[in-house]
């Protein structure tokens, strides 16, 4: 009989899958994601007796897991094999490249087709009254309520909030730069939630958002669809790869600090910082944030971005030291707790339940899951 390989076997695959809570993980479901190029083709090693032994690479196992992880949010393809990318896991970067470039030119024909069908129903020619389709779109959309509505964060007035949204649809959709006043632009701040960010500060460091708010209208030079999908295209290898570590600190790192200010503060937009949050139960952010971060090494914000990714890369370290504190016993807790206010001793119980509701901790993370449905 050969020597057991040093590596994994299919069944060690499906035992890791059972073992996270997918129980219903098969082979075939194996070789789909084989096929669709989301889990490494195993390399046959030799045979034992008569039956040849395949082997997959190490982390293989945890791969698997991710991706069904992952796949509880989404099922695209494209999508899936970014974000597997964006976790380090070993895809081929043209693949990764062209299943980027997909998710952007979707969108992209998702809006036109948006702007479209609105003109139809408004009458509207969606070339040469392209300003009054938009504004049609972003009142329907300002006002709708619901599963599917935008959030509102902050109150503003409706037709301030149609406006605003107008803007928005016009920036970061169509590429454009409007013409904005600076209250115009405050308004799109509070529409967007980051207005705290001006004057709320997260541990007494500075606000994170200064200048004239009037600067984002700039932003549709590298964070509008149709300029990342161009970055996407235009960006070499290197540039991808440099991309990918920034790309991974805002869509794993940046929604656990987030997260993690809330808790510490009762307050889930402090410093306008609550629309991070759920990042990481977006996949396609991880397809956005790709793009952003490409977008910004052309327009000479790399400094910045590399800059935020820095302030994110010991998070992962700290929440960990966090969740000592589950271990302690509750006496111990209780003792190092009493000679602080009741103010420390309110943020450290909201720590611990967002500790133990797994808040601080990436979506997808698959170590501690319970049974679940079909995969």
């Amino acid at each position: 009989m050969a020597d057991e390989p040093r590596a994994l076997q299919r069944d060690a695959l499906l035992r890791a899958a059972a073992l996270a809570g997918f129980s219903t993980m098969t082979e075939r479901r194996l070789e789909d994601f084989r096929q669709d190029g989301l889990m490494p083709r195993p390399v046959r090693v030799g045979n034992d007796g008569r039956r040849p032994v395949w082997i997959y690479p190490l982390g293989s196992d945890r791969q698997l897991v991710q991706l069904l992880g992952w796949r509880e949010h989404t099922q695209n393809v494209d999508v899936l094999r970014v974000v597997l990318w964006i976790e380090g896991f070993p895809l081929a970067l043209d693949a990764v490249r062209a299943s980027a470039t997909a998710v952007l030119t979707g969108l992209l024909h998702e809006v036109e087709q948006d702007l479209q069908a609105e003109a139809s129903r408004q009458g509207l020619d969606p070339v040469a009254e392209r300003d009054a389709v938009v504004s049609a779109v972003a009142t329907a959309m300002a006002a709708k309520r619901g599963k599917n509505a935008l959030p509102r964060p902050i109150r503003v007035p409706a037709g301030e909030r149609a406006t605003a949204v107008a803007h928005l649809l016009q920036i970061f959709a169509l590429g454009k730069q409007p013409d904005v006043t600076e209250a115009e632009a405050e308004t799109i701040e509070k529409v967007l939630g980051v207005s705290p960010g001006r004057r709320q500060r997260v541990e007494g460091a500075a606000p994170w958002l200064t200048g004239p708010a009037s600067a984002l209208v700039g932003a549709a030079d590298f964070v509008s669809l149709p300029r990342m999908a161009e970055a996407l295209a235009d960006a070499t290898d290197t540039e991808w790869e440099e991309a990918r570590s920034a790309a991974a600190a805002l869509f794993l790192q940046l929604p656990v600090l987030t997260r993690a200010i809330a808790a510490m503060t009762g307050k889930e937009n402090f410093a306008g910082m609550g629309g991070h949050t759920a990042f990481d139960s977006e996949p396609i952010m991880a397809v956005l944030l790709v793009a952003f971060a490409l977008g910004a090494r052309r327009a000479d914000w790399s400094r910045n971005v590399e800059g935020l990714s820095d302030a994110l890369a010991p998070w992962p370290a700290l929440v960990g030291e966090m969740k000592q504190v589950l271990d302690m016993p509750q006496h111990e807790l209780d003792h190092n707790l009493a000679g602080h206010g009741p103010e420390m001793r309110d943020r450290a119980q909201r720590i611990i339940e967002a500790l133990l509701d797994d808040e601080l901790q990436g979506r997808a993370r698959c170590d501690d899951r319970r049974q679940r449905g079909p995969v």
